[in-house]
């Protein structure tokens, strides 16, 4: 067994949102947007395990990922809207696919330097990957408004999640 992730829900809907009277802020630029989505991980602290000299992670951990996000109450929210925001829970998905394949990999001859590589690994791929691809996406589509690029990232987007091993997105690393 592996550790493996899920993301609940799996597809966003607008109840998935939470109004807000002001504009909500792209924490990567500082633009105002009509919605934000981010997501939040969690996984389980369950003790490690011995595997002859070395210590690792509970294989039976389920990396959980869920939306966090905001909607502006003065924008329509339609269908276009919708796609870019899930997007942005996608690239939530597919890292976290990536980092149990790396968090599955870990061992250390202590249990505090396993702790100490699984929050470098956790730092990696949820902070430092994720905000080169949140940032990238935005920039390209112009925040959604930008057709041509939108679909350029919605095809790779689902290129990556149609394969469970796939460790880039449009050539960044997950």
């Amino acid at each position: 067994m592996t550790i493996t992730s899920f993301a609940s829900p799996k597809s966003l809907s607008w109840s998935d949102f939470t109004p807000v009277s002001a504009k909500p802020k792209d924490p990567h630029d500082g633009t105002e947007v009509d919605a934000l989505t981010q997501y939040e991980y969690y996984l389980p602290k369950r003790p490690f395990k011995k595997d002859g000299d070395s210590y690792v992670l509970d294989d039976s951990l389920i990396l959980l990922i869920t939306p966090n996000c905001k909607v502006w109450t003065g924008v329509k929210q339609t269908t276009k809207l919708l796609a870019h925001e899930q997007f942005h829970y996608d690239v939530g998905v597919v890292i976290a696919r990536a980092a149990v394949m790396h968090f599955n990999r870990l061992r250390a001859p202590t249990e505090d330097k396993l702790k100490a590589l699984l929050r470098s690994a956790a730092q990696l791929h949820f902070v430092t990957r994720n905000k080169l691809l949140q940032k990238r996406y935005d920039t390209d589509t112009h925040h959604g408004t930008n057709a041509h690029y939108q679909k350029i990232w919605k095809n790779r987007m689902t290129k990556c999640l149609s394969n469970s091993k796939a460790t880039q997105l449009g050539g960044f690393f997950l």
